[in-house]
């Protein structure tokens, strides 16, 4: 980003969001410049607006089809692509959309495989709990309601038969507006990651809260727990 591009950015947050945040974002590009930082969030319990709850018996929920989302697709305002309706249709990721009669509320998306990306590269291995919650829209119409932490509570109620009890996703430190809206639905911080390139080189810095992954991990792979005896001929080295 020019110097240009950097400064119209802080007189846009100034005017959109006050001089404290304005600060927070010179600083942020200060100390971490040449940096990408990303904040690393969790959701168990979603917040949302309890008038709109309570009005959610008169909406639909449901995972998308494929047919659906492609009929969905031909309308340039919901912002689905092909490779989105491809990934359902292989079984990567699935899309909880949300109706008003024949009228679409909003969606969420969330990643079925556990090995979440972050970055070109960069990917997280989610604990079993958990599952990456990627892309989100909430059409204008039904904007300011708590329609988001609405469908985020639907979406764990859906998933929980399948052991899912939280939500993982991860936004820029320089997105006030993502910043603001994931804090908006309840998500807390669980770690961040710092990516910076120097000449040909990427050097990388995670950092996550201790409690992210319950218990001991299991080596799904292996189908036993990392306490089981390993089989001859492997070692657990040093």
């Amino acid at each position: 980003m020019t110097l240009l591009k950097k400064l119209n950015y802080l007189i846009e947050t100034l005017r959109e969001y006050g001089f404290k945040e304005c600060l927070r974002i010179g600083w942020t590009g200060f100390f971490y410049r040449g940096t990408s930082r990303l904040l690393l969030v969790a959701l168990s319990k979603p917040n949302y607006i309890e008038r709109t709850s309570a009005a959610t018996k008169f909406y639909d929920f449901r995972f998308a089809s494929v047919v659906e989302l492609q009929a969905l697709s031909k309308n340039p305002e919901y912002e689905i692509t092909q490779l989105d309706i491809d990934r359902v249709r292989t079984g990567i990721s699935r899309c909880l959309v949300q109706f008003d009669g024949n009228l679409l509320t909003g969606y969420t998306w969330v990643w079925l495989n556990k090995l979440a990306y972050i970055a070109d590269g960069f990917y997280l291995n989610l604990p079993d709990d958990a599952i990456y919650n990627y892309k989100a829209l909430t059409l204008p119409t039904y904007r300011g309601f708590g329609f988001q932490g609405v469908r985020h509570l639907k979406l764990l109620e859906l998933l929980r038969p399948e052991g899912i009890t939280r939500l993982f996703g991860f936004v820029d430190s320089y997105n006030t507006k993502s910043l603001r809206g994931v804090k908006k639905s309840g998500f807390v911080p669980v770690g961040e990651l710092v990516i910076k390139k120097r000449g040909t080189m990427v050097h990388s810095q995670l950092r996550l809260k201790a409690d992210f992954w319950p218990g001991k991990p299991v080596l799904n792979d292996m189908g036993r727990s990392v306490d089981s005896p390993l089989p001859t001929g492997f070692s657990k080295g040093l």
